[in-house]
């Protein structure tokens, strides 16, 4: 389908909850299955939600196609030879894909998460296994909006121009090229993006851009 006569119709994508629910793929990576897990499909509305009791590879697919992936500390990370079982996978995944939401959690009777691991630092999010449906599904709204959301995605492009590149850009600088992007249907090539924010490699923008402004199939 040519989606250039919508481009130039249309305002950039501003996604509702129920949008959310329906677009936003989450993975749990936990070696037991529980009801938050089928709830949050069931009972909450989440159309994309599913387990993998451990991950045998980084390009697995049900890696690649997660936008959000909750990773249980305990009972994982085995097959691919974490000693500090998912902990270890947590930084493994985040290293590999920085833009993926990732959850740690842990049940209760197992002790607090691992404050001290360098995993604490790279998760966008915490919660203990014992949490309710709302909690778990609270996190997923808000690591939802931060992939599909105009000013989420606003606030974290600006976050990465100044963090990476010294740039400070204003909401309405980052907006304008994005409407440029996205009705020029530019927004697939890194090279224009690059180009767009005058930097040499887009490197983590891109990927930010492309998830944002690909169209929902």
């Amino acid at each position: 389908m040519n989606f250039s006569w919508f481009r130039k119709k249309r305002n950039l994508p501003n996604r509702t909850l129920d949008e959310l629910k329906c677009i936003t793929r989450i993975l749990f990576v936990d070696d037991k299955n529980f009801n938050i897990i089928k709830n949050l499909k069931e009972q909450d509305g989440w159309k994309n939600v599913r387990r993998i009791k451990d991950v045998e590879s980084l390009s697995q697919m049900e890696v690649l196609d997660a936008h959000i992936i909750f990773v249980d500390i305990q009972g994982v990370g085995h097959k691919m030879g974490f000693g500090d079982a998912g902990l270890g996978l947590i930084v493994a995944i985040k290293k590999q894909y920085p833009n993926k939401k990732i959850v740690m959690y842990s049940a209760e009777s197992q002790g607090h998460l691992d404050a001290f691991h360098i995993a604490s630092d790279l998760v966008d999010g915490r919660l203990r296994k014992t949490a309710n449906l709302y909690e778990f599904s609270s996190m997923a709204e808000r690591l939802a909006k931060d992939v599909f959301c105009l000013n989420y995605v606003v606030k974290h492009l600006k976050e990465i121009l100044l963090r990476d590149f010294g740039i400070e850009k204003s909401d309405d600088d980052i907006i304008d090229i994005l409407k440029h992007l996205y009705r020029k249907g530019t927004y697939t090539n890194s090279n224009k993006i690059a180009q767009s924010f005058n930097i040499q490699d887009a490197g983590s923008l891109a990927s930010i851009i492309q998830l944002f402004l690909t169209p929902i199939m």
